[in-house]
């Protein structure tokens, strides 16, 4: 297996407050994933197709979408002799994308209790909505229930969801049941599919 969770890890935390730099994290994974990739192609050892394979796997943990970075990942996949599917699970790792609109807004907040929340649900469904369409960049926390697990910093909800708004896209993530999902402004005739 290929995953490292120490690894993966690590990545994800050295890129913790890297966008003050002028890039996105974004950015520098799939860069980093470019160089490694290069790195091999002029030596021929095998550690650097595997640490490209742990960039893209916290690539997608943080909520990227593949297609974003898939010709680099295509690149190292190749030279692995992989498929994106054998390597990356799609129940895991691949989101959905999901029209711009409040009722499936409201679909993807769920079961939202009246009483512990962030914010009311309909001014949950509105706030992901204008942060959106007026492209305020960065990470937002919703959330509703009870507390589930908590840390001196952070804390998990019964129902916890995160939004990160960039100029080019927004993903919303639902970290309890671990799915990914991209917020376009699609066509009303456009369909929801995969990223």
């Amino acid at each position: 297996m290929l995953y490292d969770e120490v690894e993966v890890a690590a990545i994800k935390l050295a890129l913790y407050n890297v966008d003050v730099f002028g890039e996105t994290e974004k950015e520098i994974l799939i860069k980093s994933v470019a160089w490694l990739r290069d790195i091999y192609e002029r030596h021929g050892d095998v550690i650097y197709l595997k640490k490209a394979v742990w960039h893209i796997y916290a690539y997608l943990e943080l909520g990227f979408p593949f297609e974003s970075g898939a010709k680099e990942f295509q690149a190292v996949l190749s030279h692995m002799g992989k498929s994106a599917e054998e390597v990356f699970p799609a129940s895991r790792y691949f989101c959905r994308k999901v029209k711009l609109n409040k009722t499936n807004i409201r679909n993807l907040l769920g079961k939202w209790n009246s009483r512990l929340q962030s914010m009311k649900v309909e001014e949950a469904v509105t706030d992901i909505i204008k942060k959106i369409q007026d492209k305020q960049e960065g990470e937002y926390i919703y959330h509703s229930g009870k507390a589930i697990e908590e840390t001196a910093d952070k804390t998990l909800w019964e129902h916890t969801f995160k939004l990160y708004v960039k100029q080019d896209e927004a993903i919303f993530y639902d970290i309890n049941k671990n799915k990914f999902y991209v917020l376009t402004e699609k066509q009303a005739n456009d369909k929801d599919s995969n990223c």
